[in-house]
């Protein structure tokens, strides 16, 4: 982003912060799991409130991400309780506790008491890159901004998008980055040039394993079409560091690739699932062979009754 646009949006951000806290606080709504199962694994859910100009503004401002995966659900900060679940259900199956799912919602004085009493995370860690991270979500709220995201150092998965491939994304990188010795170190790595499509590659390939083995070939396939051009468009975006001014030709055309590669994927997924329900249809329409002897057609009279 050029530095003139960056300041446009910290400037709107700054300007909306204070109503944005104001009406979250009076807004949010703490919940439980989406489910009602009992479950000793602590993972919290909370929804801002809706504010349908603020929601139409974010939503406008959600355009180019919606064109770059060409799905309208992308950035349309109206995250539906089906999407959500299946993030939830994802983290509960996999035993990561203590994370919390904010649902639309901007809460900046939570996110800092998060990332303050996160001790999974070294303390060094969180005071200096926690602490970029956290301020960027304080200035510039996805309430405006959007874009799903995981925070390690607060523990924290952001949803914007009703695209439970997207949710799952975020719920795979929390899982990934709890099950490393050293989390701080590893999630600092993320924002390195290059390496950090590691990190995202590795989050879509759990969320395809995750689908390949849970959904049926309909969410096998969406998730195939919206992370394939999404880790095109982060790769252009990497890329895009080496080739001053080119962030958005690379992030399209990485976002092309990505949308070809997906589409083909998806589409196998759903020629085999296809013929593999025609192949049970005839099968289960297959006529019984005549008996032996029989000619094909005639029909067969049963021998007359011994006294």
């Amino acid at each position: 982003m050029r530095p003139l646009g960056l300041l446009i949006v910290v400037v709107v951000a700054l300007a909306s912060s204070r109503s944005l806290a104001a009406d979250e606080a009076a807004g949010t709504v703490a919940i439980g799991p989406p489910s009602l199962s009992d479950t000793h694994i602590e993972i919290g859910v909370e929804h801002g409130e809706r504010r349908p100009v603020l929601d139409g503004v974010g939503w406008v401002i959600g355009v180019p991400s919606k064109l770059m995966l060409l799905d309208k659900r992308a950035d349309n900060h109206d995250v539906s309780p089906g999407t959500v679940e299946q993030a939830y259900d994802y983290l509960e199956e996999h035993e990561v506790d203590g994370v919390l799912v904010r649902v639309h919602q901007y809460d900046p004085l939570g996110e800092w008491r998060r990332l303050a009493n996160n001790d999974r995370v070294g303390f060094g860690w969180r005071a200096t890159i926690g602490a970029a991270y956290t301020l960027g979500y304080s200035l510039v709220p996805g309430r405006l901004v959007g874009g799903d995201w995981y925070n390690p150092f607060t523990d924290t998965v952001h949803l914007y998008s009703d695209v439970p491939a997207l949710a799952l994304e975020q719920a795979a990188q929390a899982r990934d980055v709890r099950q490393k010795s050293h989390p701080g170190f590893y999630s600092a790595t993320k924002m390195l040039p290059l390496v950090g499509m590691v990190h995202e590659a590795r989050a879509k390939e759990a969320v395809f394993d995750h689908v390949d083995k849970t959904g049926d070939a309909a969410e096998q396939a969406e998730a195939r079409r919206v992370l394939h051009p999404q880790l095109g468009r982060e790769i252009g975006g990497h890329a895009a560091l080496f080739v001053p001014q080119g962030d958005a030709i690379l992030s399209l055309g990485g976002a092309a690739v990505g949308h070809v590669v997906g589409r083909y994927q998806a589409s196998r997924i759903e020629t085999l699932a296809e013929g593999a329900v025609t192949t049970t249809m005839n099968e289960s329409q297959e006529p019984e062979a005549p008996a032996a002897g029989v000619p094909c057609g005639a029909e067969v009279t049963p021998p007359p009754a011994r006294d």
